[in-house]
């Protein structure tokens, strides 16, 4: 039975090099890595308070330990990402789940602003007739996409980590003639700025306590 909702956390290898490039220049790529482990972590247990169904897509593959050990804590199924760019995996993981749910909310796994309850905002956007929310990000990227459909112009054209992101996926959506609206703006954690800010965050900084960056 279809659960007619699902919701997709787009992750990494958390290996040195892997993972949170601009943040590794600063604290080095160790500690870079176990943050985004904390990160991760953290957005599966906020989405596995809700009601919707949770799919981890993993890049490249689904065969690293700790990507398996969260799959089995929190009762997980393991997708591996495909496509040549971030544009068309985007694409491929939406439009395989929208065959058999009537929407679809993907997200990344380092936002600490994206819990259930926002979600749920997303998927509410989309049942008053919008095509697509996004969650606009401080950086001009976005974290969050939900479609009641999908289409693989929305994701061309798009030179990825930079400012303009959101901005071109919007004008691809127009030209489609389709609707979308943004949620509140978030804050990822993708430079050191970032990680200070949230690591002196009253609501978060217990995260991070045991980490020394």
């Amino acid at each position: 039975m279809s659960s007619q909702k699902a919701v997709i956390c787009f992750c990494k290898h958390p290996e040195p090099g892997q993972v949170k490039s601009r943040l590794a220049k600063d604290i080095g790529p160790d500690n870079a890595v176990e943050i985004y482990k904390v990160l991760l972590e953290n957005t599966i247990q906020n989405i596995c308070t809700s009601d919707h169904e949770l799919y981890l897509y993993c890049y490249p593959n689904t065969e690293h330990s700790f990507l398996k050990q969260c799959a089995k804590k929190y009762n997980l199924t393991l997708f591996s990402q495909h496509g040549d760019d971030l544009g068309s995996r985007m694409f491929y993981a939406i439009h395989h789940h929208l065959e058999n749910n009537e929407s679809v909310v993907l997200i990344g796994s380092d936002c600490l602003e994206i819990n259930a309850d926002y979600i749920d905002q997303a998927f509410i956007k989309l049942a008053n007739g919008n095509d697509i929310v996004f969650a606009p990000a401080l950086d001009g990227g976005y974290a969050l996409i939900g479609a009641n459909k999908i289409d693989e112009y929305i994701f061309q054209n798009i030179s990825w980590s930079t400012s303009k992101v959101l901005e071109i996926t919007k004008q691809n959506i127009n030209s489609l003639g389709w609707a979308f609206t943004l949620l509140p703006e978030v804050r990822d954690i993708d430079t050191a700025e970032d990680f200070e800010y949230f690591s002196q965050h009253a609501k978060y900084k217990n995260l991070f306590d045991p980490l020394t960056c």
